[in-house]
């Protein structure tokens, strides 16, 4: 795996700034950073960042999930959830890996499954 830093600084499609706030449905092929506050949905085929500034107010679905923030809803990753040292995140996770920094806050339950391979997945609710 990348190392922490490095995968905070990767290119993105889109982007929340630390000072903004959305609310609504966001669907992208690419990766989301935000930074700032996001409440409504979320659903990418690529990555989703959750800086350090970031809090997201709802379930988070994509391929790859890295949290540096807050994040008060649930988690669906294909691939990989990545909670760096400053995360705090109050749900649940589902996802084929996940990694845990020292000093993250979670509380929720984690279920590890390497059989999440598909988009069905996500329409089923998890």
């Amino acid at each position: 795996m990348k190392d922490s830093q490095e995968s905070l600084h990767e290119p993105i499609s889109s982007f929340i700034g630390e000072k903004a706030s959305f609310t609504g449905e966001f669907v992208l092929e690419g990766s989301i950073r935000i930074d700032g506050v996001f409440s409504g949905k979320i659903l990418s085929e690529s990555k989703v960042i959750v800086g350090k500034t970031g809090h997201v107010k709802t379930n988070i679905q994509a391929k790859i999930v890295v949290v540096a923030g807050k994040v008060d809803g649930n988690i669906y990753a294909l691939e990989s959830v990545h909670l760096l040292e400053s995360a705090k995140v109050y749900g649940d996770i589902i996802s084929a890996n996940l990694t845990m920094d020292d000093g993250v806050v979670f509380e929720g339950r984690a279920r590890i499954n390497k059989q999440i391979t598909s988009p069905e997945f996500f329409s089923s609710g998890a």
